[in-house]
């Protein structure tokens, strides 16, 4: 019987350990700031590591791609985390999950191509209590499928900035959010990047703070459902080759600043929505002119700025740069005199011979002046007779 219950001691502590064992390996892992997760993978992050198409310099906190094609890829928690392409390289999430993710700051560098694509969450690339730098790279990111949760497939928490990329987004999620947005800092578009945005929500979106475009090559192209630029403190397009954004969705604003103000200063602009066009607390348009309408003029309305025309708030805006002409007027045409009809010719009458007065007194005259003389010849000749 001791025997029995030595075995049955054993049996259970066996039986324990099982369930333990069993436990832990269904069990979440929990999150270590020491690791990193590239392919769905997991590395140490104090330690280089590599694979065919990557690598990890632990010293430099950054990863190199060149060919990669994989899975989901999260740094972990890293003050300034750097992923650098070389390249063409893809990373694909279908899971409720950014495809690229960090704690901390993340920079994207390289000559190379990085496209990223997202099947089952509204954010492709975020930087979780940090920044998101896009700089000097060729950057194209899809999302298309359901999201439950509201994001940006370019998200950052506090300042997002595109410094000389080549960057298209095209964004076709069913679900609350956008294309870029900052949730507590600003949106910096500049040094000569070239944005094209398609979004079935909305474009770029700083929530708490200001959406800036700047630099001479810059240009942007925001095709969006809902606002295609919003800010909630500044809208600021200066000095940058072009910018156009359209919002199609009825009473929306394509361009909107609900507490601060909109500058366009010496900068190519064209806003179009099936709403206004533009509102802020104040809009200012700096070295440039409003284009089309041609009368139409910056005033205010409940509060906000936009542009009207006759009292009517304006769909369309164009602004040129450079000083507004003025208006030619319109000569008024000189009538046209009306032509004096030529008279017709009369034809003329053969009327025949006819005597005069004046005729018949020349005769008389004639008459008398032959009697006259008549008469002097008589008496001369009557006078030589006697």
């Amino acid at each position: 019987m001791k025997r029995d219950g030595t075995i049955y001691r054993r049996l259970a502590v066996a039986v324990t350990g099982l369930v333990l064992l069993v436990s832990a390996a269904f069990a979440p892992a929990p999150e270590e700031a020491g690791t990193i997760v590239v392919d769905g993978r997991t590395f140490s992050a104090n330690q280089n590591c590599k694979g065919d198409t990557w690598k990890y310099v632990a010293d430099e906190h950054t990863l190199y791609l060149d060919g990669f094609e994989g899975m989901y890829i999260d740094l972990s928690t890293q003050e300034e985390a750097v992923i650098e392409v070389t390249g063409s390289n893809k990373v694909t999430s279908n899971l409720n999950c950014p495809a690229i993710m960090v704690t901390g700051n993340l920079q994207i560098r390289g000559e190379g191509t990085l496209d990223v694509e997202v099947t089952a969450c509204h954010s492709a690339i975020y930087a979780l209590g940090g920044d998101l730098l896009i700089d000097h790279c060729q950057l194209t990111v899809k999302g298309h499928g359901i999201a439950e949760e509201a994001a940006y497939l370019l998200m950052a928490d506090d300042n997002l900035t595109m410094s000389g990329s080549r960057i298209s987004v095209i964004d076709e999620i069913d679900g609350e959010g956008g294309v870029a947005g900052s949730l507590g800092g600003d949106i910096l578009v500049g040094d000569g990047t070239t944005l094209m945005v398609f979004s079935r929500s909305k474009g770029l979106a700083s929530l708490e703070g200001a959406v800036r475009f700047e630099g001479e090559d810059t240009s942007a192209e925001i095709l969006a459902t809902e606002s295609a630029v919003y800010a909630k403190s500044e809208i600021a397009i200066s000095g940058t080759k072009n910018v156009r954004a359209e919002s199609s969705k009825p009473e929306s604003t394509a361009v909107y600043c609900p507490e601060g103000n909109i500058t366009i200063s010496d900068t190519l602009v064209d806003i179009c929505s099936e709403g206004a066009a533009m509102a802020g607390k104040k809009i200012e348009i700096i070295g440039g002119y409003i284009a089309d309408p041609f009368d139409g003029e910056v005033k205010e309305i409940s509060g906000m700025d936009t542009v009207i025309l006759e009292n009517t708030m304006v769909k369309e805006v164009h602004i040129l740069t450079g000083a507004k002409p003025t208006p030619t007027p319109t000569p008024t045409p000189s009538p046209t005199p009306t032509p004096t009809p030529t008279p017709t010719p009369q034809p003329e009458v053969d009327e025949g011979f006819s005597v005069t007065p004046r005729m018949i007194v020349g005769g008389v005259l004639v008459i008398v002046a032959l009697c006259a003389v008549a008469v002097i010849v008589v008496g001369k000749i009557r006078g030589r007779d006697e």
